[in-house]
Parts: structure tokens; C-alpha cells; sequence
């Protein structure tokens, strides 16, 4: 999560989205004596003025309003989302990798069953059928999200420096999603990512 007052915007960071990626290379942009970004010891993107907005920055809406009501309202806010059906084979190996004594035996249909921290991210940046922020980037399309950030705000993030921070890289053993779904779990995403898929028409192929 980015809250910055020099630059009068707000990041929702959500889940198996690049966000981690996109906090490194914002970081050097950022005031250090005024903004607040909640990094990440294991990307080594060092907090800045984190204070309690969440250890791991995926921080919801709601606590980010609550805390400072006035940027919330008048501040630039945007977040990433993610085709579900990617989102949630990403989210399985990487969840065999850090939570390997809970994950690591279990197959990918079992996960999808049963897994209470699959990255369904709708309450961080809605409620109801409403986005509470002003702009959904699609992690399919992060060309159009750094174009932005670097129009609006100054940056020079270029697609080098992009290319060289892929964070987390490597833990995904499949690239092709469609090589891990069944129709059971086809069916079990389309339920749980209903918001997701009507909202960014989203599909599974």
C-alpha cells in the first residue's frame, strides 16, 4: 500500500497482482518524511512511515479511510486486478512455497475447494457493485498503468527497470493457466470471482 501526500495518490495493493513490483519502483519517488508505503522485508522494498496499515500492505480500502479520511477522499486512487482464473494457479504456487507445511501436498483442486486465502481482493477496493477507486488497472495490461503513473506524476519507471523487477519470478511452475483448471475449478473461480469477471469482463479463455 502507497499513500502519498507529495504526490496526492493512493494504492490499494492487492494480491498476486505485481503490486510488490510496483511499490520497488515507486519507492525512490517517494518523500520520506511524508509518505507512507508498507513495503516488503522479502522484496526489500524498505516501509516508509508504515506504522499499523498491515504487515503484509494489503491493506483494504476502508482502513485507509479510516485512518486519513481527507486523502481518501480527494486523492488519485487506483489498484491492479488480475484475470481470477491466473490469479488463483499464481496464487496456489506461491502458497506451496511460503506455507509449504499447509500447502504442499495438496493438489490444485483441493486448493481452490478449500483454501481460505485464495486472493478474491473485491472488498479491498469496492463495496457492493461499487469501485471505491478511480481507476482498475488490468495485470494484463500494465503498459497503460505505468504510462499513467509516469504522465501523472513525473516518474521515469521504464520498461528496463520493469523488466528487471519481476518480483517473486520463478515460483510458478505452470505458465499457462489453462493447464491447470479443471471444470470443476473453472466453475469454483467463476463463483467466487463473480464481481471480478462482470465488472472487467473477464473470461476464462
Amino acid at each position: 500500500m502507497i499513500l502519498s501526500h507529495e504526490h496526492k495518490f493512493i494504492f490499494v495493493k492487492t494480491r498476486k497482482t505485481a503490486g510488490s513490483s510496483l511499490e520497488k519502483l515507486v519507492h525512490p519517488y517517494l518523500n520520506p518524511e511524508r509518505d507512507i508505503c508498507t513495503g516488503s522485508a522479502r522484496d526489500e522494498t524498505s516501509p516508509i512511515n508504515a506504522g499499523d496499515y498491515g504487515a503484509d500492505g494489503h491493506t483494504k480500502w476502508r482502513t485507509i479511510a479510516d485512518k486519513d479520511p481527507l486523502p481518501w477522499e480527494n486523492y488519485y486512487k487506483f489498484t491492479i486486478e488480475r484475470n481470477p482464473w491466473d490469479k488463483v494457479v499464481s496464487s496456489y504456487f506461491w502458497h506451496k512455497k511460503i506455507k509449504e507445511h499447509q500447502f504442499g501436498g495438496l493438489e490444485f483442486e483441493e486448493y481452490i475447494k478449500t483454501c481460505q486465502l485464495l486472493p478474491i481482493d473485491w472488498e479491498m477496493y469496492a463495496q457492493h457493485d461499487n469501485l471505491l477507486v478511480d481507476e482498475v488497472f488490468l495485470y494484463e495490461d500494465m503498459d497503460k498503468m505505468y504510462k499513467t503513473l509516469n504522465d501523472r506524476f513525473g516518474f521515469n519507471i521504464t520498461k528496463e527497470q520493469r523488466a528487471n523487477t519481476k518480483l517473486k519470478s520463478g515460483i510458478r511452475k505452470v505458465k499457462d493457466y489453462k493447464d491447470m483448471h479443471t471444470k470443476i475449478t473453472i466453475n469454483f473461480v467463476s463463483k467466487l470471482f463473480e464481481n471480478e469477471i462482470k465488472t472487467f469482463g473477464y473470461s476464462y479463455e
